[in-house]
């Protein structure tokens, strides 16, 4: 059971790594580096830019977890099933939090803001489409990797 816990850890990371460099690579293809990534979401709030990146981070991170899935396999009993889908959503949780964490890092925080307060002020408060789509695209590609693992 370690053995495959560990492998689907080395898959989803692999699934969110590649994802995410895919989509900021055709992003910076169309004109926008990281940098100026950051500044049409954080500062002129482009939902468009936030949208693409949403749409390639989760088509890639379909691709390529579709390509390194074993297919579904029949798990024996109910129990068996419960347990891989509570370790498959605590383990995208937590890339989840850590994508969260380091996003919080490199976009604009206000004052020592914690990634709550952060996004609590850009998606609610601001209104900020193109962080949501972001966000979203950074979410996205830990659950569909743990849901091909997982199978």
């Amino acid at each position: 059971m370690l053995e495959s816990i560990i492998a689907a850890l080395a898959w989803a990371t692999l699934t969110i790594v590649v994802s995410q460099g895919v989509s900021i690579i055709i992003m910076w293809w169309l004109g926008l580096p990281p940098k100026k990534l950051i500044h049409e979401i954080e500062v002129v709030q482009n939902a468009a830019v936030g949208a693409c990146f949403f749409i390639i981070s989760m088509t890639a991170s379909l691709f390529i977890s579709v390509y390194f899935s074993q297919g579904f396999s029949r798990v024996e009993s109910f129990g068996n099933s419960a347990a891989w889908f509570m370790v498959g959503l605590v383990m995208a949780a937590v890339y989840v939090a850590l994508a969260f964490a380091i996003a919080h890092r490199i976009m604009g925080r206000e004052n020592n803001e914690s990634v709550y307060g952060y996004m609590r002020r850009e998606i609610v408060e601001e209104q900020n489409a193109a962080l949501a789509f972001f966000l979203g695209g950074i979410a996205v590609a830990p659950f569909i990797a743990m849901v091909f693992q997982v199978i």
